[in-house]
């Protein structure tokens, strides 16, 4: 009804501050998901390289030197025979290689998915804030539109008073002004749920009232 409408027209829309800073985004729940799969997989290639150290005990029973840490030491052994003959892993059949390229392979393809994680935020952004500034536009346009309707009414109600027009009049200014009630209330809604979808877009909103611009020289 009118009532309702006037009350959703009336409600207040948050001003997006100026220079919102990109690390807002870093909330968002996909792009830290994508960052936490680039680290793990960052991790594991460490870990695929560190696979290729052949492991041989360092110290000996009471905690000195072991003879095989001594042998590779003094370069009196090779450490690939070295691990060949204790627990260290060697290169069989290209085994080791293999898992360190596939392991890269996957690092990287979590680096791509990481940058269109991040360019869909962005592009997310964007839309948002597009269809906020159209949407503001077209409000304002319908609310100046609204007033002026208004005003015939409150004109033809006056000349009815006065005896100088029907009420036909008076109903005709009605029928015109209560859709573009209607229709701005409906903008009015389109541009509250722009404002969520920017708050989403962006993992959070902002914090109102802060002041992201950095502060000029002159410190004002």
């Amino acid at each position: 009804d009118i009532a309702r409408g006037q009350k959703l027209i009336e409600q207040r829309v948050p001003e997006v501050p100026p220079g919102l800073p990109s690390s807002l985004l870093e909330r968002r729940p996909d792009i830290r998901e994508a960052e936490q799969q680039v680290a793990a997989t960052n991790a594991e290639i460490g870990v695929a390289i560190g696979n290729f150290l052949p492991r041989i005990g360092l110290t000996a029973l009471w905690g000195g030197s072991s003879d095989n840490l001594s042998d590779l030491a003094t370069g009196n052994a090779n450490v690939w025979s070295v691990a060949a003959e204790f627990s260290g892993p060697i290169f069989r059949a290209g085994m080791l290689w293999a898992e360190y390229q596939a392991r890269v392979a996957i690092w990287e393809q979590a680096k791509a998915n990481y940058e269109q994680t991040s360019l869909r935020a962005f592009s997310e952004v964007s839309t948002a804030l597009v269809a906020r500034d159209l949407l503001r536009d077209e409000r304002l346009a319908r609310a100046e539109e609204s007033k002026q309707l208004s005003e015939s009414v409150r004109l033809s109600l006056v000349r009815y008073n006065q005896g100088l027009a029907s009420y036909f009049e008076v109903l005709q200014a009605q029928q015109d002004l209560y859709p573009a009630l209607f229709q701005l209330a409906e903008t009015r809604m389109a541009e509250l749920v722009s404002v969520i979808d920017l708050y989403r877009a962006l993992g959070g909103g902002w914090k109102l009232g802060t002041v992201w611009l950095p502060a000029s020289e002159d410190g004002a």
